[in-house]
């Protein structure tokens, strides 16, 4: 590789390292809801959120019990951010890896993809969804190596090489186990990946293989498979509760539609980015190398597959995160098949003219369309995470361990549940079990207000909400915090009963609490 090209993968290095110092220690709200779950999940060895029941509102159990295995070492809040942010560096490495010496200098078109999908990745919106404490840099390391691998499998297969060794098989079917066990939709890549290896010569193939070769290229399924079963196992359903509270059935079939528009839109370069990039590629690939096959097919499909069975059970799509992955693996995929092809002369490029001076442009284009968005995205973003990051010291600074195990009501539970240890009654039924999961939302306002909560946690809409059911008059406002987003800024207060105003607004530095207004 040469010299200008290390230079310019230092720079970029250099420039995400940079953002995730001064964004730093930025966390989104949901990152400490699992790091409560890793705290009593080593202190009770199993998981649990109030220590006490056992529940499922954890979407990664693989994430959380690396988070409580690193508990032994900090105790810090910051922990999640932490191991997100190393994850995202491993993520760029690994990318850069791949595209600066694995594919070679002949396959311009497939370099230059490479190069786009590391600027994606250094992107300020991909620290913004990257570097917030979840386990969202994770899944797309998983579904990367994936991809990966199958990939090459699938390369191996069209050569005449059937064989797969123990020692692969046996690390394939771990990659599909801690795959599913990271995130469950993760089923999908491992079920597609092994549909692309087992059709991957076609039916003809299929049948001179027989099932003794079906069976050899089934290791992603069988690792899914086994992960499944130990989900089963120990937590008793397959969906975790947070997808059974955000799903609200068929009749809503047109909000995750709606969601997905508005969630990739407000995720820039991170969202509406990927995706049109993912259809770049894809189209890359078509003028590059003909129509596509069934294994690029089979690869492409996850996003309509994922937007598909969303509408199916009504699914709230609430960040870019459960959808990231839809577009990375197809991207890396492309990617890759843009570099085989390279040098092979099709019969399209023949007959439309086609050459790969043209993909290169196409490729360069969007580039420059990233670097142009760079400045807008850099100011917007820039303003939205260092305020999350005082929004995140303001909750470190604050003595809210006053409020442990008191009895308090939240829909936004991740800051005010890990700082004050309290019993939380969940408005948005992420936490509280199956049975909590399953009611609607004014269902789990009366449910709540039943708890006798002496503290309060939310918007000005929530509040409201759970004061139709609960008399709030006459409790106080003990603290004030400015959830900062892209569009809007959403205000949530501590609302505390008035027997234990002055102990709470003490501990939070407010000296005299406000009224709540009338309305709530």
């Amino acid at each position: 590789m040469k010299r200008w090209h290390w230079i310019a993968l230092s720079l970029l290095g250099l420039w995400l390292a940079a953002w995730m110092v001064l964004t730093w220690p930025a966390s989104q709200d949901d990152a400490l809801i699992h790091l409560r779950y890793a705290d009593n999940l080593a202190l009770h060895h199993f998981i649990t959120y109030d220590g006490v029941h056992p529940d499922y509102g954890a979407s990664s159990l693989l994430y959380v019990s690396l988070l409580a295995v690193l508990t032994g070492l900090t105790k810090s809040p910051n922990l999640p951010r932490v191991v997100s942010s190393v994850v995202h560096g491993l993520l760029f490495a690994g990318v850069a890896y791949g595209v600066c010496l694995r594919i070679p200098a002949s396959a311009r078109v497939a370099r230059l993809c490479g190069v786009v999908l590391l600027v994606l990745l250094a992107m300020p919106s991909a620290v913004r969804w990257l570097d917030d404490g979840m386990e969202t840099g994770t899944v797309l390391a998983a579904v990367s190596l994936i991809a990966w691998v199958v990939h090459g499998q699938f390369a191996k297969l069209g050569a005449g090489d059937e064989e797969t060794g123990h020692g692969s098989f046996i690390a394939f079917i771990l990659l599909g186990l801690f795959s599913v066990l990271l995130r469950t939709e993760l089923c999908l890549p491992c079920l597609f990946g092994t549909l692309i290896l087992v059709l991957g010569r076609g039916v003809a193939g299929l049948k001179a293989s027989g099932w003794r070769g079906v069976l050899r290229r089934s290791h992603l399924a069988v690792g899914a498979g086994a992960a499944m079963v130990t989900i089963l196992a120990t937590m008793h359903v397959l969906l975790p509760d947070t997808a059974v509270a955000k799903s609200h059935g068929l009749g809503h079939w047109f909000n995750p539609i709606h969601d997905t528009g508005v969630t990739l839109g407000g995720a820039m370069s991170f969202g509406a980015g990927l995706a049109a990039f993912w259809l770049l590629t894809l189209l890359l690939v078509w003028l590059e190398n003909g129509p596509p096959t069934l294994s690029t097919a089979l690869a492409n499909a996850f996003f309509p597959v994922v937007l598909v069975l969303a509408s199916l059970r009504g699914q709230e799509i609430q960040g870019v995160r459960y959808l990231g992955w839809t577009f990375f693996f197809p991207i890396v995929w492309n990617t890759l098949e843009l570099a085989r092809g390279a040098g092979c002369t099709s019969r399209v490029r023949r007959s439309a003219g086609w050459s790969a001076g043209r993909g290169v442009a196409l490729a360069a284009a969007f580039l420059a369309v990233l670097l142009l968005d760079l400045p807008f995205e850099a100011s917007v973003l820039y303003r939205v995470l260092t305020h999350r990051g005082d929004t995140m010291r303001e909750f470190q600074q604050q003595h809210l361990e006053v409020l442990r195990d008191r009895q308090g009501v939240s829909a936004d539970i991740g800051y005010i549940g890990y700082f004050s240890e309290a019993r939380i009654c969940d408005l948005s039924g992420l936490v509280n079990g199956r049975a909590a999961a399953r009611l609607t939302n004014a269902e789990r306002n009366v449910a709540c207000g039943a708890t006798h909560p002496e503290f309060a946690f939310g918007n000005s809409s929530q509040l409201a909400a759970l004061g139709g059911h609960t008399d709030l008059s006459g409790w106080e406002i003990c603290g004030q915090y400015e959830f900062l987003n892209v569009r809007s800024a959403d205000t949530h207060y501590l609302l505390v009963r008035p027997e234990i105003a002055e102990e709470v607004c003490r501990a939070t530095g407010s000296e005299a609490g406000r009224a709540a207004p009338a309305h709530w």
